[in-house]
């Protein structure tokens, strides 16, 4: 690799980190495009997995019981229903009509919260919306590598505090992402290679996870929420032009 290569890599070990611990991983929509300006798409997608874990470990270390058990109860099982779903219809879904669904969706919430004010949806307050996000999570994460917009969306709309949110989120999408460790491993799309490259980089995760905690230590509940909603509008954004 040459150094413009793994500035890059650096760079986005550095984004994971930051985004995991301070924004609950909104920012890792925008690491894999950023990885394919210097790699493969294959090779930008497969590094992408041992990099999200190795964030996820970290944020999960940093907010280490300060994520709502009750709330996490459903989320989990959810994922692995949605995941199973994602494999079932792979076959027979759009692509691109789904990720327009979701940007739609991000777009259409945030600016909901943005203009008007911030109320908590009752309908996704309660175990059944619970599942339904993190099964649309499940599907998003494994259709379209967007399962954060669903989770994101979820979270705002009930009003959880920074270090709840980002700390049920860490733990919700480490158990994800370990799903989906265990199935690259079996198709074998995982390289000795690829797995020592983002070890290689292991160090600069304490930074971005450092600089994250410090964030989202320093800010409030609220202008959290704010952020968050800018942050789904963005997302939104990217996906409809993506």
């Amino acid at each position: 690799m040459d150094i413009t290569t793994l500035v890059l890599i650096a760079f986005v070990v550095v984004l994971i980190g930051i985004s995991k611990s301070a924004f609950a991983g909104a920012l890792g929509v925008f690491a894999v495009p950023l990885l394919m300006l210097k790699l493969p798409a294959s090779q930008a997608i497969a590094l992408m997995l041992p990099l999200l874990i190795i964030g996820d470990a970290l944020s999960v270390k940093s907010f280490w019981r300060k994520w709502d058990n009750k709330l996490l109860l459903p989320l989990i099982p959810g994922a692995i229903v949605g995941v199973i779903i994602a494999y079932l219809i792979i076959d027979i879904i759009n692509a691109n009509h789904l990720r327009f669904i979701i940007a739609f969706i991000c777009i259409l919430f945030a600016i909901r919260n943005i203009l008007f004010k911030q109320s908590s949806l009752r309908f996704l307050s309660n175990k059944i919306g619970a599942v339904i996000m993190s099964m649309l999570s499940g599907i998003t994460s494994s259709l379209v590598h967007a399962g954060g917009p669903p989770i994101i969306i979820y979270f705002t709309a009930i009003g959880l505090t920074p270090s709840k949110f980002v700390a049920t989120a860490a733990i919700f999408f480490a158990s994800m992402n370990l799903l989906k460790l265990a199935a690259a491993l079996s198709f074998g799309l995982l390289t000795s290679e690829t797995v020592l490259t983002a070890l290689l980089f292991f160090p600069l995760a304490f930074v971005g996870n450092w600089i994250g905690v410090k964030i989202n230590n320093a800010i409030d509940k609220q202008l959290f929420l704010k952020v968050m909603n800018y942050l789904l509008l963005m997302l939104g954004c990217w996906l409809l032009i993506k």
